[in-house]
């Protein structure tokens, strides 16, 4: 009878361990009973800018194009603020010469999403010139920000957050090669045939091109004045080629008529007497740079040349 109750004794024992056994949590599904477990800390917000690219109609106004991107890992809607921003050129700072595009009063970013939002910093070159910053044959343009992240939909002062505003610094590099418009100037003005009432005469064009690539122009148009007098105008379609930091001379045939006109000026020229010339006008020019496929450049020249013979 004793050996029964051992028996009968040692089968609970193993049953309630059994049980126990059975109901405790396997390793690392959950927490064992009675321990506290700690809430895991949410994830901060991540910022980004990048580069995108450049849009200009001209070398003396450029636009270069970031896209801002935000993670917002949180569990509520956050607002982004651009706070401050400036701009390095080549390394130095800049103080004039940028504008930037900025989404106002700021932009959100929904609980747990990414969104991205375009940024546009307006480049003006000759202020830059006006700093000693421009030109320049390569450009590493550096846009920095100072960023906060609000939590909640709205910004201070407005409503308060509900975290603690989130500050961040974020930055992108721009590399690209600068660009200069071609330099003209008059080099001479020539008589090839005077009769008495038309007179053809050639005006040579010196072109400079201070970029480190060719140039071409094309749709020359042009008007020129002698001692304040209207000569001839006209359009020249000829492309005309400048290789990389050289120039090259080009020769602008003009008819003028002097029906009409004062007998003088044409005794001038034909006695080849000095002229005070304006000689305006503007050209297409194509560079090869992705970013400025064609631009239009004028020019406006004024000076003193003696009007030769052929």
């Amino acid at each position: 009878m004793a050996n029964m109750k051992t028996f009968l004794s040692f089968i609970l024992t193993a049953g309630f361990l059994f049980l126990a056994c059975k109901n405790m949590p396997v390793p690392g599904e959950g927490p064992l009973p009675g321990l506290r477990t700690e809430p895991q800390p949410q994830q901060e917000p991540y910022l980004s800018l990048i580069f995108d690219g450049i849009e200009s109609e001209n070398p003396d106004n450029l636009t270069l194009a970031f896209a801002l991107s935000v993670k917002n890992p949180l569990s509520f809607t956050g607002r982004i603020k651009i706070e401050s921003w400036h701009v390095e050129v080549n390394g130095q700072a800049a103080r004039s010469g940028f504008n930037l595009e900025i989404p106002e009063p700021g932009f959100t970013v929904e609980a747990g999403a990414s969104a991205s939002f375009p940024l546009r910093l307006n480049m003006n070159m000759p202020a830059l010139a006006g700093e000693g910053l421009a030109p320049a044959d390569d450009y590493e343009i550096k846009l920095i920000t100072e960023t906060v992240f609000y939590g909640g939909e709205a910004v201070p002062p407005a409503v308060p957050p509900a975290v603690p505003p989130a500050k961040m610094r974020v930055s992108a590099l721009a590399s690209f090669p600068g660009v200069r418009a071609p330099v003209f100037s008059v080099a001479a003005i020539a008589v090839l045939q005077a009769e008495l009432i038309n007179t053809r005469f050639r005006v040579t064009i010196r072109i400079d091109n201070p970029n480190p690539f060719p140039v071409e122009l094309s749709a020359f148009r042009y008007v020129l004045y002698g001692n304040g007098r209207l000569w001839s105008d006209g359009t020249e379609r000829n492309v005309i080629s400048v290789p990389a930091k050289s120039s090259t001379q080009s020769n602008l045939f003009l008819s003028m008529n002097f029906m009409g006109m004062d007998r003088n000026l044409l005794n001038q020229i034909v006695n080849l007497v000095d002229v005070n010339y304006r000689f305006t006008g503007e050209a297409r020019v194509s560079t090869g740079i992705e970013y400025l496929p064609l631009f239009v450049t004028a020019f406006d020249l004024s000076g003193h040349s003696r009007v030769l013979e052929r």
